[in-house]
């Protein structure tokens, strides 16, 4: 009776009032769906890394045939430009308050990028075996501590 007097029927007495609310939750998320959509094709950055990424690659391949970058560097030269330009990307998404949420993200991957590619290059390429075994044990340790 109460639920009479506020309006409200049960799901027996009104089996299509589930559909429609499912159906306007539906119609929100489409309607939600579609303005990310079109706020990321209107960023400004919109396809910065992908360009940036180009420039670096294109850059690397010349500086290897001039001899600046030699074949078993090039990749640790890599890893440092992708990390820089994902923190580029980063900093220009942390600049549009509709895009921040992400920028945390692109700041950590572009400083773990940028220190592997430098740890390789002082030679950490003879013990990092070494250290995926104590990453791995780590993991498990942690796993287990939980528990």
């Amino acid at each position: 009776m109460l639920n009479e007097e506020l309006g409200n029927t049960s799901n027996a007495q009104n089996p299509g009032a589930q559909e429609a609310n499912h159906g306007d939750w539906r119609e929100k998320r489409r309607e939600w769906r579609r303005e990310r959509s079109e706020a990321r094709h209107r960023f400004p950055f919109h396809g910065l890394f992908l360009g940036l990424t180009l420039v670096l690659l294109g850059t690397l391949f010349l500086l290897n045939q001039a001899g600046w970058v030699k074949g078993d560097t090039w990749w640790q030269s890599l890893l440092i430009g992708l990390g820089v330009i994902s923190i580029v990307n980063g900093l220009a998404h942390y600049q549009n308050p509709a895009y921040r949420w992400g920028s945390y993200g692109k700041f950590v991957a572009g400083i773990v990028l940028i220190l592997i590619g430098v740890l390789f290059l002082v030679g950490f390429s003879q013990w990092w075996p070494t250290a995926l075994v104590v990453a791995g044990v780590a993991l498990l340790l942690r796993f287990f501590w939980r528990r």
